[in-house]
């Protein structure tokens, strides 16, 4: 994954997209569920749930957690989960219009975004291979497009 920066060298947002196929049927159940394997696969985390969304759509803002404090060793990222493969029709068409990464169908998107002067890498890496683990996530960002799936973490 590479860091983006803006002309004068600052930090901006940075989008890493998830395209999965998991069956679930309201946003803040996908979510809580990515949450769950996530507090059970690794570091603690500190967070907030943002919202309310519609039945739909979920988003947490989180982050790994000091081991001395209860504050994120880094900055803190969004993750929203959008489910419905009619909610996120026009995402997949836009991303892969003649289907050739396979994610048609899809009925989850799930995207992290990243701001700040201390991105929580090894948190990112941590909900890419949980999203692989639980719904076999296909990744995309606007810079690699499908081809950072090549950086994906070794689980």
């Amino acid at each position: 994954m590479r860091e983006h920066s803006s002309d004068d060298g600052g930090p901006v947002a940075y989008q890493l997209s998830f395209f999965c196929r998991s069956g679930e049927a309201r946003g803040d159940e996908a979510l809580d569920r990515l949450l769950d394997y996530l507090l059970d696969t690794g570091e603690p985390l500190v967070g907030e749930s943002l919202g309310p969304f519609d039945d739909s759509v979920a988003a947490f803002r989180l982050g790994t957690k000091s081991s001395t404090t209860d504050w994120s060793v880094a900055d803190l990222l969004m993750l929203e989960v959008h489910v419905g493969v009619a909610e996120i029709a026009e995402s997949v068409i836009d991303t892969s219009p003649n289907d050739e990464h396979g994610i048609w169908g899809c009925d989850l998107l799930a995207i992290v975004t990243l701001s700040g002067d201390k991105p929580d890498w090894p948190l990112v890496n941590r909900i890419w291979a949980a999203a692989v683990s639980i719904w076999k996530a296909v990744p995309w960002d606007e810079s690699s497009g499908f081809e950072i799936a090549a950086g994906a973490p070794q689980p």
